[in-house]
């Protein structure tokens, strides 16, 4: 019974914690990589692959939007600072069916967006040494200088795994 009691507060810290509870699930697309949510509101940050005909498009890879759901879900585009400083991807490097990209905000993980004509297009990630398909990622923000500019607490990554497709959470605290 001691041990029970004992084990209890670290199973709800773990459960309850990671958890993020009322946060709209924007619809879903058949070009869908993944969507970014953070602690701040409920406005979500989408990627969308860019696909012309079947094909990846060249140009421009992924659409990248927000959907503003404290006014009432509109979708909009990144703005030219969300782009530069944080949300925006950023082509590395490219390979046939096979380009390698990271958030503008850290260049800590690298995303690798695969296509081909059998398949959707997707976005494998790998966080703690763990490969997995990407479907969305939290940001647990925590009051910055003067409570003005924000900092990244930790980042929860939730996917699947990339060989079994089981669903995965892993957690990087920066």
């Amino acid at each position: 019974m001691e041990i029970m009691l004992s084990v209890l507060p670290i199973y709800f810290c773990l459960f309850f914690g990671y958890s993020q509870s009322d946060y709209p699930k924007p619809p879903h697309t058949a070009t869908r990589l993944f969507y970014i949510q953070h602690s701040n509101n409920h406005n979500t940050y989408v990627y969308d692959a860019n696909l012309k005909g079947g094909i990846m498009d060249s140009t421009q890879l992924i659409n990248e939007y927000r959907i503003i759901y404290t006014r009432n879900g509109i979708k909009k585009p990144l703005s030219a600072i969300q782009r530069k400083l944080a949300y925006g991807m950023i082509l590395l490097d490219t390979k046939p069916d096979l380009f390698k990209l990271r958030l503008a905000a850290t260049n800590k993980i690298s995303f690798y967006l695969v296509h081909d004509e059998s398949a959707r297009a997707r976005i494998f990630v790998t966080v703690n040494e763990h490969k997995m398909y990407l479907d969305r990622m939290f940001v647990q923000l925590k009051e910055g200088f003067l409570g003005i500019i924000n900092k990244v607490d930790y980042v929860l990554f939730y996917g699947e795994d990339y060989n079994s497709g089981q669903p995965v959470l892993e957690k990087v605290t920066l």
